[in-house]
């Protein structure tokens, strides 16, 4: 299919609309010789990897779009415009009867390895009041004298038109994907690689398609140079009108940190969601509605990640959260440590008011709760207790709310949710539970740099089907080689010496890797390479494994001790089913770990 009719932009009324400040927040996250293998030491290190960037962000929520973005109108249309949307609880940029160009800011860098874009899209229903437009462009790359382009598709549609060939994958007259309901807001994560694309809805993985010629690396450097992006045009025909909400670009292929659905998580179809707290008419009284209980005893970690909505009558119509002595809510025994409410305030025999902190703003308070997202974590050591909320408003601007109690009994200790006048969308993947390790009670490692690889292993975490865990570590190297450093080993649900133990891939700190599951390209990390050896020399380390079906992503978080972050991830795509163990080996190094956490809710079959 090689067509070349699709309407010219220069037919449609165009209107250039004034700038507007952008702000991108930027949030920290909180081997030698492998004889033994068969494999000699790589360069580690040296090898030069596609740095991942966030090139321009976009939110809608002011009153005009930037410079960088024009609107036009097909004949007889409308042009774009920014309207509030009541399910997001956002403006949003609406396209119902135009389209719009933006400024490529993917000229001003180099493009490596591929081209990646995010953002949240409403798609209008066909005539039948059922169906998906799978045909319209949601969004295209366009030459400047329009005779080439790229566009994508809500059937998940590829189509290139080039000067040095044409690509055409997933066209709807040949296969329908079904990806996106019509009417409805999904989260759309795209990346076009030089070995092929792969794409997701709301954290769910629907194609990832690979390209065995060149022609990934040339849509991708077509994508890099042309002068502009377009919202709603580019295919053949012209959009039925799409709306559009927190759209980002990015040079280079995105990780799992980016496909993940925002404030709701994602994961497979099979993977259900955690039930809502409290009815999303928001008429719930207080006491009436509650989340999953969590508990767990001694010294111990607990994160919630979800999203808070509210009627915005009162303060007090927020989240509420419940600590208590680890008997479940009606039980024999139940008690109440204390009681915070999101509005800075609470109850209960281990409250106290003067120890409560918080830099809300009190005059756009209740506006601000209003889709807020909450990242609350509590941690138990010893008989101290505290809780950290971070919230962050759909405009972007974020609060810190802490609380702490002494003296809390020691043993069990569990908590749950309750809300007032609104509802909470919990997201299940960012649910966990784990111990939590004073420094140096569960260190790897010798602390004068002395252990070879592979003389020391920690304990495994078993888990079977779908699962998430998560380790955070303080690491700590010799800073004599680039694998001086962790390195964590995926196995078939067995420990090292264990009758028929077998991995399935081993990675290194430094970003290397082996194993029957292990495959090189899927590989990506924006280390600085110059520095690597003494960056993670102190370095705190996020990192989590996760599995969904077949398909395993990690992620690690480093933070270096002068606050400078480093995200590098490795996937693939078909794990055995089974058991899957990990545990972490290390070499000149030492780690101490703060956390491991399992997702309790994630799958029936929980982590050992």
């Amino acid at each position: 299919m090689k067509t070349k009719n699709f309407k010219s932009h220069l037919l449609a009324k165009t209107t250039t609309i004034p700038a507007k400040s952008m702000a991108i927040v930027a949030v920290l996250l909180w081997m030698s010789s492998c004889q033994q293998w068969g494999l000699s030491d790589p360069p580690a290190g040296n090898q030069v990897y596609p740095k991942l960037e966030l090139l321009d962000a976009f939110t809608f929520e002011e009153d005009t779009l930037p410079a960088s973005m024009e609107v036009f109108a097909y004949p007889s249309g409308t042009e774009p415009v920014l309207a509030d949307d009541a399910d997001l609880g956002s403006k949003v940029l609406q396209a119902d009867e135009g389209y719009v160009r933006i400024a490529n800011p993917l000229n001003a860098v180099k493009v490596q390895s591929g081209v990646s874009i995010t953002c949240w899209v409403k798609l209008p229903a066909t005539p039948d009041g059922e169906s998906q437009d799978l045909t319209s462009a949601i969004f295209s790359f366009i030459s400047d004298d329009e005779t080439h382009r790229l566009f994508f598709t809500a059937n998940g549609w590829l189509y290139y038109d080039g000067a040095d060939g044409e690509y055409d994958e997933n066209n709807p007259a040949d296969v329908k994907t079904g990806m996106m309901t019509a009417g409805e807001w999904h989260y759309l994560a795209v990346s076009v690689t030089n070995e092929g694309y792969f794409v997701y809805v709301d954290g769910m993985r629907k194609i990832d398609k690979a390209i065995t010629n060149a022609d990934g690396e040339k849509m991708v450097q077509f994508m890099a140079t042309v002068p502009y992006i377009y919202l709603g045009y580019g295919a053949d025909n012209q959009a039925t009108g799409i709306s559009v909400d927190d759209l980002k670009i990015y040079r280079n292929t995105i990780t799992a940190k980016e496909t993940a659905m925002p404030g709701t998580g994602g994961g497979e179809e099979s993977v259900p969601f955690i039930p809502t707290v409290g009815s999303t008419d928001m008429t719930d009284g207080f006491w009436n509605s509650f989340s999953n209980y969590l508990s767990e005893d001694g010294d111990c970690v607990f994160h919630t990640k979800f999203k808070n909505y509210t009627n915005g009558a009162e303060n007090w119509n927020n989240w509420v959260l419940v600590v208590t002595n680890g008997i479940e809510r009606g039980g024999d025994g139940y008690a109440e440590h204390f009681v915070l409410r999101a509005d800075a305030f609470g109850w209960g025999t281990y409250y106290d008011a003067s120890h409560i902190t918080s830099d809300y703003d009190w005059t756009t308070f209740k506006e601000d709760m209003k889709g807020a997202t909450v990242d609350l974590m509590l941690t138990r050591q010893g008989t101290h207790v505290e809780m950290t909320a971070i919230t962050t408003t759909t405009s972007g601007a974020t609060f810190e709310y802490k609380y702490y109690a002494d003296g809390v009994p020691s043993g069990t200790i569990g908590a749950f949710f309750t809300v007032e006048g609104g509802y909470l969308a919990m997201d299940k993947q960012n649910i966990s539970v784990g111990k939590l390790y004073p420094a140096g009670v569960k260190r790897l490692g010798t602390t004068d740099f002395a252990t070879e690889f592979w003389a020391a292993l920690s304990d495994i975490v078993r888990t079977n089907g779908d699962f998430v865990v998560n380790y955070q570590f303080y690491n700590y190297t010799d800073q004599a080689t680039n694998w001086d450093n962790w390195v964590l080993v995926v196995t078939n649900g067995l420990h090292y010496g264990e009758t028929g133990y077998a991995e399935h891939f081993v990675l290194r700190a430094d970003a290397y890797g082996w194993g029957t599951y292990y495959t090189g390209g899927n590989i990506s990390s924006d280390y600085d390479w110059t520095t690597f050896t003494s960056d993670m020399h102190g370095a705190f380390v996020d990192l989590t494994l996760k599995m969904v079906g077949t398909r395993i992503e990690m992620t690690a978080i480093t933070t270096t001790t002068g606050g400078v972050t480093y995200t590098y991830s490795y996937y693939h795509n078909d794990i055995p089913a089974g058991a899957v163990a990990s545990f972490f080996t290390l070499e000149k190094a030492y780690i101490d770990f703060v956390s491991i956490s399992t997702c309790p809710f994630i799958n029936s079959k929980n982590a050992e």
